[in-house]
């Protein structure tokens, strides 16, 4: 997926906000679903950030092109673990490098539940 930084992504610093890149991440991951075609396997299920690791490598301006690359790097029936890098496409330089951790949950209930195994099978494909 890629994203120009716009002028409303800034801080008073006059680069892109740090809470800024979660919302990148996010779009990101809906993105990544929808492109594969899997959104419909989480029938009622949400995928709820339990954890987020970021680091930030470089700062992004208004008019850059961001690059947000996406793999699996842990996988159970209980949660995914997504390796999400947001990288400067002019520079080929990482912004940010993120690890962050989903936990499946019933919508109806609000409860933790496994993963619908045709979704861990897929994901399974894609563990690095």
């Amino acid at each position: 997926m890629q994203i120009r930084v716009r002028n409303y992504h800034l801080d008073g610093y006059g680069h892109v906000n740090n809470a800024r890149y979660l919302e990148f991440l996010e779009e990101a991951r809906w993105a990544f679903f929808d492109t594969q075609g899997w959104l419909p396997l989480l029938d009622n299920i949400c995928l709820a950030v339990v954890r987020a690791d970021l680091r930030y490598r470089r700062p992004a301006f208004a008019g850059d092109d961001l690059r947000v690359h996406i793999e699996v790097k842990e996988l159970s029936s209980r949660y995914l673990v997504l390796r999400q890098n947001i990288e400067l496409a002019a520079q080929g330089k990482n912004a940010v490098e993120a690890d962050i951790t989903l936990m499946p949950i019933d919508a109806a209930s609000g409860k933790a539940v496994r993963l619908p195994e045709p979704l861990f099978n897929l994901l399974n494909t894609l563990n690095a």
